[in-house]
């Protein structure tokens, strides 16, 4: 199990860069509680976890990127196959690929497991790892009191289905985790902004990467980013005081 000191230094260090954190696969999880059934990531991604959105995808970012989101772009024909996106939803189809109709919903169902794992960026944020595995998690009322209670700050339903992407290496033989990492975005602007954060088992930051970023140019830089390096739960994180920004901009962004 993890740490609460962990999981509560993941939503720490989102809040940090995002205001706000949307752990990404949560989307998922909430479209599977309102529609009742499993999907996959290429429901929004043109070939899985972290890859290019679809036009389901794309219609999902415009309208918000919340939950409710999914609800607004029901009577849209997004991938223009002919039929609405609540059609398809109900048939089992992609809305997201012309090729899934409701009368041929294709197996885009059948690879859930492998469209979940965005290996490409979380090698980038664990360099030295080649092998990963995910727990998606439901945090419990008294969870979510207590990291608001570390934070200070009110936690989403989105922040309530975190996704843990867990680096794994073998040792004599056996598989071992050796860090954790969780993607966000912000609830302000989240399609432009996209922050992958690695943590040891410790709750130690190892990496902050930024899958994209058209938000704020001076976070970009590497000698700012690094200087979360080895931070934990218990490091203070004052912009303009521990963490140097990296630009005149960026510290006016902090006032």
């Amino acid at each position: 199990m993890l740490a609460r000191k962990t999981i509560s230094f993941f939503f720490f260090g989102i809040f940090f860069f995002s205001g706000i954190s949307f752990a990404l696969p949560s989307y998922r999880r909430l479209w599977e509680k309102k529609y009742g059934y499993s999907t996959s990531c290429t429901l929004c991604h043109s070939k899985g976890g972290g890859s290019q959105v679809n036009p389901y995808g794309s219609d999902f970012q415009r309208f918000g990127m919340t939950a409710a989101a999914f609800g607004a772009i029901e009577k849209r024909d997004s991938d223009k196959d002919g039929a609405s996106n609540i059609d398809e939803i109900t048939a089992k189809a992609n809305p997201g690929d012309f090729l899934s109709t409701v009368q041929r919903p294709t197996e885009w169902l059948g690879k859930i497991e492998e469209s979940m794992l965005p290996t490409a960026e979380l090698k980038k944020i664990f360099p030295a790892v080649s092998k990963f595995s995910t727990l998606e998690g439901t945090l419990l009322e008294d969870q979510i009191a207590q990291i608001e209670k570390d934070l200070s700050k009110k936690l989403t339903a989105e922040d309530a289905v975190p996704t843990f992407y867990f680096a794994v290496v073998d040792q004599a033989g056996k598989a071992v985790r050796v860090g954790v990492a969780l993607f966000s975005t912000p609830n302000v602007n989240p399609e432009k902004l996209i922050v992958g954060i690695g943590v040891d088992l410790a709750g130690k930051i190892q990496n902050v990467i930024l899958i994209k970023n058209k938000l704020k140019k001076g976070i970009n830089d590497r000698k700012f980013l690094d200087q979360f390096k080895d931070k934990s739960a218990d490091s203070s994180l004052q912009l303009n005081t521990d963490i140097q920004p990296s630009s005149k901009s960026l510290a006016a962004d902090s006032d």
